[in-house]
């Protein structure tokens, strides 16, 4: 395997700061329909935002940072919390929503996102979820066949549109 999954402490966030640059990179190639409501943040500020968000996210009971690290670098993480369920479906009265998946480029194809989501996965078993959610950027098609391997199926359909200006005819 050649790697090892732990929980990160959230002391620790800085250092997924090259991975989530790197998975907003991915992002921006591949959804460039997206410019059309505005530009793309700055990577810096991306990561000012996200990391605040993760600090947030981690200083509930129910949330982990997991990341899998090689002896030589960070290969991936996955970050994972619980909400509350939307109440349509007898799921239980909250859910999982798995934040973040990102596997370096050099580390693709070696089953890190596997052991990540299955670490994610184990967790929220642990806490009695019996279900988890995940948004996949439109346009990134390898995620979305990735997690439908894993047993994803169609859940939500989000759509993003202007509240002004830029508004069709």
């Amino acid at each position: 395997m050649g790697y090892v999954i732990d929980v990160l402490p959230a002391a620790d966030i800085d250092c997924l700061e090259a991975l989530w640059r790197e998975l907003l990179g991915h992002h921006l190639q591949g959804a460039p329909h997206l410019a059309a409501l505005g530009p793309a943040c700055a990577p810096e500020d991306s990561w000012r935002v996200r990391r605040a968000q993760y600090l947030r996210w981690l200083a509930a009971s129910r949330a982990a940072a997991l990341v899998a690290t090689s002896s030589v670098r960070l290969a991936g993480y996955a970050v994972v919390r619980v909400v509350e369920a939307a109440g349509s479906w007898r799921w239980g009265d909250e859910a999982g929503v798995l934040e973040t998946l990102v596997v370096g480029s050099d580390d693709r194809g070696a089953r890190v996102g596997q052991a990540l989501l299955e670490a994610a996965r184990n967790r929220l078993a642990g806490w009695g979820i019996r279900v988890m959610t995940v948004s996949v950027v439109a346009g990134n098609e390898g995620a979305l066949r990735f997690y439908r391997r894993e047993g994803a199926a169609d859940y939500l359909q989000t759509l993003i549109m202007p509240v002004e200006g830029n508004r069709p005819g």
